[in-house]
């Protein structure tokens, strides 16, 4: 009987094996998604288009009458998802699939980026340090919400709106510091100064440099180098190593910095609520409290950027809309103007009864991503969808600006038009939502930092409309300046390119005296 069943037992496991031998066959069989034309050695390299590449591949998708493409680079599969639903279905329904990060020995031992939680493999690491952001800035936690909303406050009315008003030229420089000097307060609990703050400075200088090595190119080049990765420094072609420690020296300082900033602060007790102090005090009894230390450095340093660069993308795109669309922007101050009137400035509490605004907003997404080709995902195992074979470690690319660009959800998508979010005052609910379909990612890997970043957009914009005019610069004949919008190339953020605007005081705004309390030059 014994051995009778020990037969049983080696029959069954032979089929079991032909039958999944089978069936990766038979998946092999299925053709891949419709692309370009794959050449020897090279794969798809000479098809693929390194600057506005969302564009480019929203145009192929078109013509291929396809809703997600195949690339190859040399032996590297790509898939990019233009539809929506596609999204939807696999990074969210299939997630177990779709959540990890490619890996490329450049980023990764090169320069250390794959320590950043939004970068690094799906797995145990990430949901620790995910988890460590949720605890201090998940929506539920309203205590800490609320501290936020005041912090949002104060910097717009401190390092904001005055500094429009003495030097409007410099507004995204303004921008920048605005948005940069909360994520470091709510983060380090540090002071910031109002104008020409270093961290804010530095960290611009290291997220920008960190977004280029994250673009379409850099990725192809990089992949390349990271087959050469072992090669000795003394080799001819091992110049790519250097730029990559020096980079890497750079992010360690942006990591370390604000940090030990932050605990000696802490040390002399003036330093303000904070994530890291907070979090630093929760872990003190843990065993492993150097891992959670270490984690909770790139954390912080992970929502500084996240908050800082999207932050700035969509507020940077909402003055160039305005710029643009005069009409539109009339229209948000009547609004302001009916419900806040012209001796009050916006608070928190004004927000929900600004439907107008909320559709300028969401259309100010939906026309200029902030991120129109996200951040690359890699498939843990192969799969099939639609008939069509996917592979096992193909990076997967999602386009956020065809799916905000489709023209079926959105007629006229390249026209600024925030009427189709809203009807009669109140906003649609029969038309996609971008903020809530496509802006902040899909499935396990999208944003955490969404409930945070949304209303302060809306509060950054209804304070500059509500005391101040954007208008054209004149030329040196007195004609107005018309802008042409254009927006850096690279495909991971689309933020515009430096453009010529006026902001003026509204003539029926007593400015300077709602100001009068928010003027001095003490850091926030």
């Amino acid at each position: 009987m014994a051995i009778l069943r020990q037969r049983d037992i080696l029959v069954v496991g032979f089929c079991l094996a032909l039958h999944f031998i089978y069936r990766s066959h038979k998946r092999r069989l299925l053709p891949l998604p419709p692309g370009p034309t794959r050449w020897p050695v090279v794969g798809s390299v000479l098809s693929m288009t390194l600057n506005y590449a969302h564009i480019s591949y929203q145009k192929l998708g078109k013509r291929l009458g396809a809703k997600f493409l195949y690339y190859e680079v040399f032996t590297q599969p790509i898939i990019v998802i233009n539809d929506v639903r596609v999204a939807q279905e696999l990074l969210q329904r299939r997630s177990a699939i779709y959540s990890s990060r490619p890996q490329m020995t450049t980023l990764s031992k090169g320069i250390g980026i794959d320590k950043f939680f939004g970068l690094m493999p799906y797995g145990d690491e990430w949901r620790a340090q995910r988890g460590m952001f949720q605890q201090y800035f998940g929506p539920s936690h309203v205590e800490q919400q609320l501290e936020m909303h005041e912090r949002m406050l104060r910097f717009v009315r401190k390092g904001l709106l005055p500094n429009l008003l003495t030097s409007p030229q410099d507004f995204i420089e303004h921008l920048r510091g605005c948005i940069s000097g909360f994520s470091i307060s709510i983060t380090y609990g540090l002071p910031v100064q109002r104008q020409h703050d270093p961290r804010v400075q530095f960290a611009g200088k290291v997220f920008g440099e960190m977004i280029t090595a994250m673009s379409l190119g850099k990725l192809v080049i990089l992949y390349i180098s990271s087959l050469l990765q072992d090669i000795p420094d003394w080799m001819p072609g091992a110049g790519f190593k250097k730029p990559a420690r020096d980079f890497r020296s750079l992010i360690g300082k942006l990591v370390e910095d604000p940090y030990q900033a932050g605990l000696e602060l802490s040390d002399e007790g003036n330093s303000q609520e904070s994530f890291v102090a907070t979090s630093l005090e929760k872990g003190r009894n843990y065993t492993d409290f150097e891992g959670h230390v270490n984690r909770l450095k790139y954390t912080a340093a992970q929502f500084f950027g996240d908050a800082s660069e999207t932050s700035m993308t969509a507020l940077s795109t909402f003055v160039l809309s305005m710029l643009k669309n005069r009409d539109v922007q009339r229209e948000v101050q009547r609004e302001l103007d009916s419900v806040i009137g012209s001796e009050q400035m916006p608070t928190m509490s004004d927000l929900p009864r600004l439907p107008y605004l909320s559709a300028v907003i969401k259309e100010t997404l939906r026309w200029n991503p902030v991120a129109p080709l996200s951040v690359p995902r890699m498939t843990t195992s192969e799969d099939v969808y639609d008939g069509y074979y996917i592979p096992k470690g193909a990076i997967v690319l999602t386009n956020i600006y065809a799916m905000l660009h489709d023209e079926d959800a959105y007629p006229e998508p390249e026209e600024f038009k925030p009427e189709r979010f809203i009807k009669n005052g109140v906003l649609r609910d029969d038309v996609p939502d971008p903020e809530a379909i496509a802006t902040f990612g899909f499935g396990r890997r999208i944003c955490p930092g969404s409930h945070i970043a949304l209303p302060f957009i809306h509060l950054i914009a209804a304070s500059i409309l509500c005391l101040f005019d954007i208008l054209p610069e004149v030329d040196a004949d007195g004609n107005p300046i018309n802008v042409v919008p254009k927006f850096a190339p690279s495909s991971v953020t689309s933020e515009p390119l430096p453009f010529p605007c006026k902001i003026v005081p509204r003539g029926d705004r007593k400015i300077k005296e709602l100001l009068k309390e928010y003027l001095d030059n003490e850091p926030i």
